[in-house]
C-alpha cells in the first residue's frame, strides 16, 4: 500500500511539473508572437454581445484568455493555445481553413445578434470544422505534455462542442455557461471517446440529448 502511494504521489507531481512545463511554453510562444495571454480569475468571459465562453483566442486584438476558475481550466488553456497554433500555421501557409472559418464565425455572430446573412450553412460549417481540427490538436497535445486531464472525457467533450454547431444551425442560441455542450453529462456522456462520430448531422439519439439538456 505503501509503495502505491508513493507511485500514486510521484505520478501526481510528475504531472504538476508537466503543466509547470507547458505553461511556460504558452507562455514563451505569446511572447514570442506578441500575444498578450489574459489567465483571468472568473468562472466565464465575454467573447461577443451574444457570447459567454470560457476562454478563447483573438487574432485581431491578439488575445489568449481563459477563464481559470473553470474546473476544466487546463484543457480550455490547450484549446485556446491550439487555436493559436491553428493562426500560426495560416500565417505560413500551412492552414487553410483559417481565413473561411474566421469570416464564417463573424457571420454566426451576426446572425446569433438577430441579423440575416447570406450562406449561413457554409459559415456554420467551417467554423465546426474548424473546431474539429482544433480538438483534435488539442487531445494530441495533452497527450505529447502528458497533462492531467483525462483524455477520454476530454474527446467527449469535445465532440458535444462540435455537434453543437449542427444544433446551433437549428436553435439560433448559444450555450450560456454553466449549461454548455461540454458540461452537461446528458450532451457530452452519450458521446465517442474518439473523432469517430458523423458531424456534418445530429443522429437521433444526439438530437434527443440536446433536446432534453436545455443548450
Amino acid at each position: 500500500m505503501k509503495k502505491y502511494t508513493k507511485s500514486l504521489q510521484k505520478s501526481q507531481e510528475s504531472k504538476e511539473e508537466n503543466t509547470k512545463r507547458f505553461l511556460k511554453h504558452v507562455k514563451r510562444v505569446c511572447e514570442e508572437h506578441n500575444i498578450t495571454l489574459d489567465l483571468r480569475r472568473a468562472k466565464k468571459l465575454t467573447l461577443s454581445a451574444e457570447i459567454k465562453c470560457s476562454g478563447y483566442f483573438c487574432e485581431s486584438t491578439r488575445v489568449l484568455a481563459v477563464a481559470m476558475k473553470h474546473e476544466d481550466a487546463l484543457g480550455i488553456l490547450t484549446h485556446e493555445f491550439c487555436h493559436l497554433t491553428q493562426w500560426l500555421d495560416h500565417l505560413d501557409g500551412k492552414f487553410r481553413l483559417w481565413k473561411p472559418a474566421s469570416f464564417g464565425l463573424g457571420k454566426v455572430d451576426t446572425w446569433l445578434a438577430g441579423e440575416p446573412v447570406a450562406n449561413l450553412k457554409r459559415a456554420i460549417t467551417y467554423s465546426r470544422n474548424l473546431e474539429l481540427d482544433n480538438e483534435k490538436r488539442t487531445a494530441a497535445m495533452i497527450q505529447k505534455w502528458d497533462l492531467p486531464v483525462d483524455i477520454d472525457d476530454y474527446i467527449r467533450k469535445a465532440n458535444a462542442y462540435i455537434l453543437f454547431y449542427n444544433w446551433l444551425h437549428e436553435t439560433r442560441k448559444w450555450s450560456v455557461p454553466p449549461n454548455t455542450p461540454y458540461s452537461n453529462p446528458g450532451v457530452y456522456k452519450i458521446m465517442s471517446n474518439k473523432f469517430n462520430m458523423k458531424y456534418t448531422t445530429l443522429s437521433r439519439t444526439v438530437r434527443r440529448a440536446f433536446e432534453k439538456s436545455g443548450v
